[in-house]
């Protein structure tokens, strides 16, 4: 939990003067304290399954998250009881309201899979890029249809068999491909700096979405069909993303930890800093009550918004289905240090 130190002074700053008070409409972040008995299914859930983001965030913290961090480390092996009690002693929650609203959208994400070799074995492979040649993220690269036709001047850190699914890892930004010599893990290192156009409005444009399906198993199922439209839909997103080989477990968020699945979200970082808890309070993607410990790991260029969150799902088909599903609106709650 390395950056808090804005989010605890912004609680003293904030919170004081708007307890028991209407909510500023014109505000566009604001916090109000609560107790854990007004977070909505909080004795329910089973905390020690968030332990380990939890300790994840702790491997560095700031001052005002030490005590918090030294003692989680004596709670490994205790009860979700124990460890929610002693949550309980060391947090405050604060329900967040953002221009008004308490609520906001909440998507999924997973870890992309594909396979694919270290050097080029068949002329259908495409290749996974590595940072072009004095890469600054200030500036603006060709657009995915000039890169996939002229090639890129940047080193090819492998070659994925199949373009739909390293599309797919293009979107989520970060994947692991099988290869026959092991696995390899590949984080985001930089973009293109190109707007980001979704498949599934490309195909709405194109009146195809609904014959197809809305889920993104069943989008990457149909592009793999048809890999001839596929081509001439998949271009249109201009974004394109570089690569670099991550040594170790995998995927690494943008607050530089391993994720952990159904624990771990993104979120705007103009608003939440990296490594906050919070507690989240939706539906999972087949509408049940979906209210959760989870933590802030993570960002996305689509993760905008004072209560916007995107739920990270692990690796796997199963993922695929959960992350393409979630589109739900929910609140959250910060837990900060007393």
């Amino acid at each position: 939990m390395r950056r808090l130190v804005f989010i605890v002074c912004l609680t003293a700053l904030i919170v004081a003067g708007c307890a028991g008070h209407r909510l500023d409409q014109g505000r566009p972040f604001r916090l109000t304290a609560v107790s854990f008995s007004d977070l909505p299914g909080w004795t329910d859930d089973d905390v020690t399954g968030a332990y380990p983001a939890l300790t994840q965030s702790c491997q560095h913290p700031t001052k005002e998250w030490q005590d918090f961090c030294d003692g989680l480390y004596d709670y490994r092996y205790a009860s979700g009881a124990k460890l929610r009690r002693y949550l309980e002693r060391h947090l405050k929650p604060y329900r967040v309201t953002a221009y008004g609203q308490n609520q906001g959208r909440i998507t999924g994400y997973y870890e992309a899979t594909l396979t694919g070799t270290r050097k080029r074995t068949h002329k259908g492979q495409v290749p996974v890029y590595g940072v072009p040649a004095g890469y600054r993220k200030d500036k603006t690269y060709p657009k995915r249809k000039d890169i996939e036709e002229d090639g890129l001047d940047a080193p090819v850190i492998a070659w994925a068999d199949d373009p739909v699914d390293l599309f797919l890892m293009h979107v989520q930004g970060s994947g692991r491909m099988e290869t026959p010599d092991g696995v390899i893990h590949l984080g985001f290192a930089g973009s293109n700096n190109r707007s980001f156009t979704g498949i599934g409005q490309i195909l709405k444009d194109e009146g195809l979405l609904d014959d197809i399906g809305h889920s993104m198993a069943q989008i990457r199922d149909w592009l793999k069909d048809h890999p001839r439209q596929a081509r001439r839909f998949l271009v249109r997103n201009d974004r394109y993303i570089f690569f670099r080989e991550v040594i170790g477990d995998t995927p690494v968020g943008t607050g530089g930890v391993v994720l952990t699945p159904w624990r771990s979200v993104a979120v705007d970082k103009e608003f939440i800093p990296m490594h906050t808890p919070i507690w989240l309070d939706t539906k999972n993607p087949d509408g049940g009550a979906l209210q959760t410990l989870v933590v802030a790991q993570d960002t996305g260029s689509a993760i905008k918004g004072g209560i916007r969150a995107d739920f990270f799902f692990g690796h796997g088909d199963e993922a695929l289905d959960q992350a393409g599903r979630m589109n739900m609106t929910g609140r959250y709650y910060l837990l900060l240090p007393n």
